[in-house]
C-alpha cells in the first residue's frame, strides 16, 4: 500500500534536524525546506562526522609515524636521514629567503597537501635580545606577525619554567614544551605565513621547538635549519627517496649552497 502524504512527511522530518535560517533565497546542499524551516539531513551530518574522524585518525597516524622515524635529539641520526642543503659561504643577507623561496617554488604543486608538525614557540626572554639592532628588529617583526595570526605562541621561559636553567624541573619542562608537537594542514594558513615561519625558524634568536613539513604521499619530512637550508628525513620504509634526492640535487645548484645526499640502508 502506498504511504499517505502525512506518513511520507513524517518519515522525512524524522531524519532531519530543524534549523531556521531567515531570508535565504537558496537552499544549501544537504538541507531541505518545509514551511520556511531549513532542515539539515542527518545522513549528510553523518558523512561529515565520518570525514572529520577519518581526518583526525590520519593526523594521529602521521604524528606517530613522525615520532617513530625521527630522532628528535639529532635529526641527522634518524635511521632514514636522506640529507640536507646549506650555505657553503659566509652569510649574506637574503640567504634565508633564497632557501625558503626555493623550497616553496620546488614544491608549489604539492605544498597545499602537506602537513606542518610543529612545537615552535618564542621565548620572549631571548627574542629581540640577540644584540644586533637590525637582527633584533627583524626578529621582533617576524615573531609579532606569527603570534598575531595564532601561528605560534610566545612566553618567557623564566616566568613559566623558573629562573634556574640548571635544575631538573626546568630541563624537563623545556623538553616537554619541545615535544608538544601539533599537526596542522598547510592550506589552513596563508602561504605567506608559512614562508615567514620557515624563515623565522632559520634566523630568529629565541625561537624554539621542532618544525617539520610533511608529505604523506611521499612519506617525507622536510625541516628548516639554522644553516639556511632544509633537511629531509624518510618516514617509515615506504619513503620516496628519489623525490628527496632530486630535491637536494636541485638545491645544490643554488648560488652559495651545497647539498649532502645520503642513501638509507636497503635502498
Amino acid at each position: 500500500m502506498m504511504a499517505s502524504s502525512r506518513e511520507r512527511s513524517a518519515a522525512v522530518t524524522s531524519n532531519v534536524i530543524p534549523v531556521r535560517i531567515p531570508n535565504r533565497r537558496t537552499i544549501p546542499n544537504g538541507w531541505e525546506s518545509q514551511d520556511g524551516i531549513f532542515r539539515r539531513d542527518q545522513s549528510t551530518s553523518s558523512v561529515l562526522e565520518g570525514g572529520i574522524k577519518l581526518c583526525m585518525r590520519r593526523m594521529s597516524d602521521t604524528l606517530q609515524l613522525l615520532l617513530q622515524s625521527v630522532n628528535l635529539a639529532g635529526y641527522g641520526a634518524s635511521a632514514r636521514f636522506l640529507g640536507f642543503f646549506e650555505k657553503d659561504t659566509r652569510y649574506k643577507p637574503g640567504r634565508e629567503e633564497s632557501a625558503v623561496d626555493f623550497f616553496m617554488r620546488y614544491l608549489r604543486n604539492d605544498l597545499e597537501y602537506f602537513v606542518i608538525a610543529s612545537s615552535v614557540h618564542a621565548n620572549s626572554d631571548e627574542v629581540g635580545h640577540y644584540g644586533d639592532a637590525a637582527d633584533d628588529q627583524r626578529d621582533g617583526n617576524l615573531i609579532k606577525g606569527l603570534v598575531g595570526i595564532g601561528r605560534i605562541k610566545e612566553f618567557g621561559y623564566k616566568e613559566r619554567f623558573g629562573r634556574d636553567p640548571s635544575s631538573q624541573e626546568y630541563t624537563e619542562s623545556v623538553e616537554r614544551e619541545w615535544a608538544n608537537i601539533a599537526l596542522m594542514k598547510v592550506h589552513s594558513f596563508p602561504i605567506e605565513s608559512i614562508r615567514s615561519l620557515l624563515i623565522a625558524k632559520m634566523v630568529v634568536y629565541g625561537l624554539c621547538g621542532h618544525c617539520f613539513i610533511i608529505s604523506r604521499e611521499w612519506n617525507l619530512a622536510f625541516y628548516p635549519h639554522d644553516d639556511f637550508g632544509f633537511g629531509v628525513i624518510g618516514l617509515g620504509d615506504n619513503a620516496n627517496v628519489q623525490v628527496a634526492h632530486d630535491f637536494l640535487a636541485q638545491a645544490d645548484q643554488l648560488p652559495g649552497m651545497h647539498s649532502i645526499i645520503r642513501t638509507p640502508p636497503n635502498n
